[in-house]
């Protein structure tokens, strides 16, 4: 018979942990995009400090997770969650250290954008968009891993779907729009960085749903494709 000493207990804090690690990165990122939209490079120094604790955070989630690994004989279904959790520390974590580049990104801007008052529209709006798409993709993911439910397989899409047009919308904004009026040549790289962050973030995410429906069902989904 398996083993199971307070696997129960030590899962249910997990998942509380787990929730917390997400609320953060969402609330660290909002920050981030936020100052991207107002040229604001303020952030920086405090989404790097949550950077530099996320990392603690990964380390003892997953330390946890190893340890109930050691101390079990998880069943099958079990094991899964847990490899899927242990996937889930690194992918939050991730998305954390792409708030942090964003802010860096802030930064720049701010430098390289002192005689403009304000990006154009073309721009922050298609940023806004993916952003608005990532949010509700964290909100998904951390209520189906937290509660055990299964993925809602068209919302994520529709995300996804929406982030690579507004993505696209972007990155063509860039080629029309004179560089003088975001600040430079070299403003242009930073925005770059921004959009391809978020769209980097979402991937992550929609990657991390496929896991997760996988480990509920042992049936693999592609919701990327």
């Amino acid at each position: 018979m398996p083993i199971r000493t307070g696997l129960d207990e030590r899962m249910k804090q997990i998942r509380l942990d787990l929730k917390g690690y997400f609320s953060e990165a969402k609330e660290v990122y909002a920050e981030a995009i936020d100052a991207f939209t107002k040229l604001d490079s303020e952030i920086y120094d405090d989404v790097k400090s949550v950077r530099k604790q996320a990392r603690v955070t990964n380390w003892d989630l997953s330390n946890n997770l190893l340890l109930i690994l050691a101390i079990n004989q998880p069943l099958m279904e079990d094991l899964r969650i847990i490899t899927t959790y242990l996937k889930t520390v690194d992918t939050v974590e991730r998305i954390v250290r792409h708030a942090r580049d964003i802010a860096r990104s802030d930064r720049s801007l701010d430098t390289l954008g002192k005689d403009i008052p304000a990006l154009p529209g073309e721009l922050v709006e298609p940023v806004l968009s993916m952003w608005k798409n990532l949010a509700d993709m964290i909100d998904i993911l951390s209520l189906c891993l937290t509660e055990i439910e299964d993925i809602p397989q068209v919302k994520i899409v529709d995300c996804w779907a929406s982030i690579q047009i507004s993505h696209g919308q972007a990155i063509e904004a860039l080629t029309t729009i004179k560089s003088s009026l975001y600040g430079g040549k070299a403003a242009r790289l930073e925005i770059i960085n921004v959009v391809n962050r978020v769209e980097r973030s979402a991937y992550n995410l929609v990657r991390l749903a496929d896991l997760w429906h996988f480990s509920l069902y042992n049936e693999r989904i592609i919701l990327d494709d």
